[in-house]
Protein backbone atom coordinates (compact mmCIF):
# COMPACT_ATOMS: atom_id res chain seq x y z
CA UNK A 1 0.00 0.00 0.00
CA UNK A 2 2.63 2.16 0.84
CA UNK A 3 4.81 1.71 -2.18
CA UNK A 4 1.09 2.21 -4.53
CA UNK A 5 1.45 5.97 -3.12
CA UNK A 6 4.93 6.72 -3.11
CA UNK A 7 4.19 6.05 -7.25
CA UNK A 8 1.32 8.37 -7.05
CA UNK A 9 3.28 10.79 -5.53
CA UNK A 10 5.80 10.20 -7.66
CA UNK A 11 3.76 10.54 -10.83
CA UNK A 12 1.93 13.55 -9.68
CA UNK A 13 5.21 15.38 -8.63
CA UNK A 14 6.59 14.58 -12.13
CA UNK A 15 3.84 15.92 -14.27
CA UNK A 16 3.76 18.80 -12.43
CA UNK A 17 6.44 20.77 -14.67
CA UNK A 18 5.92 20.20 -18.68
CA UNK A 19 7.62 24.08 -19.23
CA UNK A 20 11.44 23.77 -19.01
CA UNK A 21 12.79 25.74 -16.09
CA UNK A 22 15.11 28.04 -18.41
CA UNK A 23 12.15 29.72 -20.42
CA UNK A 24 10.33 30.41 -17.12
CA UNK A 25 11.24 34.20 -15.94
CA UNK A 26 13.11 33.95 -13.01
CA UNK A 27 11.21 36.38 -10.75
CA UNK A 28 7.97 35.51 -10.41
CA UNK A 29 5.14 37.22 -8.90
CA UNK A 30 3.00 35.70 -6.22
CA UNK A 31 0.17 36.68 -7.86
CA UNK A 32 -0.80 32.93 -9.77
CA UNK A 33 -2.91 35.66 -12.24
CA UNK A 34 0.47 37.29 -13.15
CA UNK A 35 2.52 34.31 -13.01
CA UNK A 36 -0.24 33.04 -15.76
CA UNK A 37 0.42 36.40 -17.80
CA UNK A 38 4.19 35.88 -17.61
CA UNK A 39 4.01 32.07 -19.52
CA UNK A 40 1.22 32.79 -21.69
CA UNK A 41 4.38 35.35 -22.73
CA UNK A 42 6.79 32.80 -22.82
CA UNK A 43 4.88 30.49 -24.79
CA UNK A 44 4.26 33.64 -27.25
CA UNK A 45 7.90 33.48 -27.57
CA UNK A 46 8.31 30.24 -28.45
CA UNK A 47 5.66 30.41 -31.32
CA UNK A 48 7.61 33.13 -32.42
CA UNK A 49 10.53 31.27 -32.93
CA UNK A 50 9.31 28.73 -33.98
CA UNK A 51 7.55 31.09 -36.50
CA UNK A 52 10.65 32.12 -37.62
CA UNK A 53 11.82 28.78 -38.27
CA UNK A 54 9.24 28.20 -40.82
CA UNK A 55 10.17 32.06 -42.52
CA UNK A 56 7.08 33.14 -41.47
CA UNK A 57 8.97 36.54 -40.18
CA UNK A 58 5.40 38.52 -39.99
CA UNK A 59 3.66 35.84 -37.92
CA UNK A 60 7.25 35.96 -35.38
CA UNK A 61 6.77 39.40 -35.13
CA UNK A 62 3.36 40.12 -34.40
CA UNK A 63 4.09 37.01 -31.75
CA UNK A 64 6.85 38.96 -30.25
CA UNK A 65 4.89 41.76 -29.75
CA UNK A 66 2.07 39.60 -28.17
CA UNK A 67 4.84 38.26 -26.15
CA UNK A 68 5.85 42.01 -24.90
CA UNK A 69 2.17 43.14 -24.54
CA UNK A 70 1.52 40.21 -21.90
CA UNK A 71 4.85 40.96 -20.29
CA UNK A 72 6.40 44.21 -20.71
CA UNK A 73 9.41 43.68 -18.14
CA UNK A 74 10.20 40.27 -20.66
CA UNK A 75 13.74 40.66 -21.08
CA UNK A 76 15.30 40.95 -24.91
CA UNK A 77 11.99 41.06 -26.50
CA UNK A 78 12.93 44.27 -28.29
CA UNK A 79 15.76 42.80 -29.59
CA UNK A 80 13.98 39.42 -30.67
CA UNK A 81 11.58 41.78 -32.77
CA UNK A 82 14.55 43.68 -34.65
CA UNK A 83 15.72 40.51 -36.04
CA UNK A 84 12.45 39.40 -37.43
CA UNK A 85 12.08 42.92 -39.28
CA UNK A 86 15.53 43.19 -40.17
CA UNK A 87 14.86 39.29 -41.75
CA UNK A 88 11.53 40.70 -42.90
CA UNK A 89 12.73 43.27 -44.60
CA UNK A 90 15.49 41.27 -46.49
CA UNK A 91 12.76 39.17 -47.43
CA UNK A 92 10.70 41.79 -49.35
CA UNK A 93 14.06 42.87 -51.29
CA UNK A 94 14.14 45.88 -49.26
CA UNK A 95 17.36 48.25 -49.65
CA UNK A 96 20.05 48.18 -46.69
CA UNK A 97 18.63 51.48 -45.71
CA UNK A 98 15.73 49.97 -44.32
CA UNK A 99 17.41 47.35 -43.21
CA UNK A 100 19.18 49.48 -40.74
CA UNK A 101 15.98 50.99 -39.77
CA UNK A 102 16.34 54.33 -41.98
CA UNK A 103 13.33 54.86 -44.03
CA UNK A 104 14.25 57.78 -45.85
CA UNK A 105 17.99 57.85 -47.93
CA UNK A 106 18.07 61.11 -48.47
CA UNK A 107 17.81 62.91 -44.84
CA UNK A 108 20.46 60.28 -43.74
CA UNK A 109 24.03 60.98 -43.05
CA UNK A 110 27.09 59.29 -41.97
CA UNK A 111 26.57 59.73 -38.48
CA UNK A 112 22.96 58.79 -38.58
CA UNK A 113 23.88 55.15 -40.37
CA UNK A 114 26.73 54.83 -37.69
CA UNK A 115 24.13 55.02 -34.94
CA UNK A 116 21.97 52.89 -36.35
CA UNK A 117 24.15 50.21 -37.00
CA UNK A 118 25.59 50.15 -33.24
CA UNK A 119 22.20 50.24 -32.07
CA UNK A 120 20.98 46.75 -34.04
CA UNK A 121 25.46 45.71 -33.33
CA UNK A 122 24.65 45.65 -30.01
CA UNK A 123 20.93 44.18 -30.32
CA UNK A 124 21.87 41.28 -31.90
CA UNK A 125 24.82 40.68 -29.85
CA UNK A 126 24.58 36.88 -28.27
CA UNK A 127 24.50 38.19 -24.61
CA UNK A 128 21.59 41.02 -25.60
CA UNK A 129 19.66 38.22 -27.54
CA UNK A 130 18.98 34.51 -27.21
CA UNK A 131 16.79 34.16 -30.61
CA UNK A 132 17.61 32.05 -33.43
CA UNK A 133 17.48 35.09 -35.97
CA UNK A 134 19.86 36.83 -34.26
CA UNK A 135 23.23 35.27 -36.05
CA UNK A 136 21.16 36.17 -39.92
CA UNK A 137 20.24 39.48 -38.74
CA UNK A 138 23.55 40.53 -37.70
CA UNK A 139 24.85 39.40 -40.78
CA UNK A 140 22.63 41.27 -42.89
CA UNK A 141 23.14 44.57 -41.00
CA UNK A 142 26.94 43.81 -41.30
CA UNK A 143 27.00 43.41 -45.35
CA UNK A 144 24.44 46.55 -45.05
CA UNK A 145 27.52 48.62 -42.88
CA UNK A 146 29.96 47.72 -45.25
CA UNK A 147 28.02 49.37 -48.20
CA UNK A 148 26.86 52.21 -46.65
CA UNK A 149 29.94 53.02 -44.01
CA UNK A 150 32.03 53.50 -47.42
CA UNK A 151 31.88 56.92 -49.40
CA UNK A 152 32.21 55.67 -53.05
CA UNK A 153 30.37 52.23 -52.35
CA UNK A 154 27.53 54.14 -50.70
CA UNK A 155 27.43 56.73 -53.76
CA UNK A 156 27.79 53.79 -56.10
CA UNK A 157 24.59 52.15 -54.21
CA UNK A 158 22.72 55.27 -54.25
CA UNK A 159 23.00 55.18 -58.60
CA UNK A 160 22.07 51.60 -58.66
CA UNK A 161 18.65 52.30 -56.61
CA UNK A 162 17.35 55.19 -58.88
CA UNK A 163 16.84 53.39 -62.09
CA UNK A 164 14.45 51.14 -60.46
CA UNK A 165 12.44 53.59 -59.93
CA UNK A 166 12.69 54.98 -63.04
CA UNK A 167 12.20 51.53 -64.80
CA UNK A 168 9.13 51.71 -63.13
CA UNK A 169 8.11 54.64 -64.26
CA UNK A 170 9.01 54.18 -67.81
CA UNK A 171 6.96 50.58 -68.05
CA UNK A 172 3.78 52.44 -66.87
CA UNK A 173 4.43 54.17 -70.46
CA UNK A 174 4.25 51.44 -71.85
CA UNK A 175 1.14 50.46 -74.22
CA UNK A 176 -0.36 47.17 -74.30
CA UNK A 177 1.01 44.34 -76.17
CA UNK A 178 -2.74 43.90 -77.83
CA UNK A 179 -3.21 48.08 -78.47
CA UNK A 180 0.42 47.87 -80.07
CA UNK A 181 -0.52 44.73 -82.44
CA UNK A 182 -3.68 46.40 -83.55
CA UNK A 183 -1.62 49.88 -84.21
CA UNK A 184 0.89 48.01 -86.23
CA UNK A 185 -2.00 46.34 -88.15
CA UNK A 186 -4.12 49.75 -89.08
CA UNK A 187 -0.74 51.22 -90.23
CA UNK A 188 -0.04 48.44 -93.02
CA UNK A 189 -2.22 48.49 -95.69
CA UNK A 190 -3.32 45.58 -98.10
CA UNK A 191 -2.02 45.78 -102.07
CA UNK A 192 -4.31 45.30 -104.87
CA UNK A 193 -4.73 42.02 -103.90
CA UNK A 194 -7.01 40.34 -101.59
CA UNK A 195 -4.09 38.56 -99.78
CA UNK A 196 -1.00 40.83 -99.33
CA UNK A 197 2.39 39.80 -97.90
CA UNK A 198 4.75 43.02 -96.99
CA UNK A 199 8.18 42.63 -98.11
CA UNK A 200 9.29 40.83 -95.09
CA UNK A 201 6.36 38.36 -94.82
CA UNK A 202 5.52 40.16 -91.18
CA UNK A 203 1.93 41.37 -92.62
CA UNK A 204 -0.91 39.12 -93.33
CA UNK A 205 -4.15 40.40 -94.00
CA UNK A 206 -7.58 38.22 -95.93
CA UNK A 207 -11.14 39.64 -96.16
CA UNK A 208 -13.77 36.47 -96.29
CA UNK A 209 -17.13 37.39 -97.69
CA UNK A 210 -19.71 35.29 -95.57
CA UNK A 211 -23.19 35.37 -97.48
CA UNK A 212 -26.29 33.95 -95.56
CA UNK A 213 -30.05 33.25 -97.05
CA UNK A 214 -32.03 30.82 -94.92
CA UNK A 215 -35.95 31.00 -96.95
CA UNK A 216 -36.09 31.34 -100.71
CA UNK A 217 -38.14 34.66 -100.42
CA UNK A 218 -36.12 35.91 -97.45
CA UNK A 219 -33.54 38.80 -98.29
CA UNK A 220 -30.14 37.77 -98.15
CA UNK A 221 -27.63 38.87 -95.14
CA UNK A 222 -23.83 39.64 -96.41
CA UNK A 223 -21.08 39.68 -93.69
CA UNK A 224 -17.60 41.30 -94.61
CA UNK A 225 -14.86 39.22 -92.25
CA UNK A 226 -11.10 40.83 -92.17
CA UNK A 227 -8.73 38.65 -90.75
CA UNK A 228 -5.11 40.82 -89.53
CA UNK A 229 -2.39 38.83 -88.34
CA UNK A 230 1.23 40.26 -87.46
CA UNK A 231 3.92 37.94 -87.17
Amino acid sequence: MVSSLNFKRNRMATGRSRIPSNSIPQVLCPDPIINLTQLAAVKAREAAEAYFTLRHFDCAIMQARAAKELYPEFPGMDNYMAAYQIHSAVSHKKNWYHVLGIPNPAVADSEAIKKQYRRLALALHPDKNGSVAADGAFKYVKAAWDVLSDHAKREAYDKSLSPRSQGARGSNNRKPAQQQRSNACSRKRAGPDANSTGGDGSFYKKTVKIVRKSNPGQRATVVMLSVCRVA
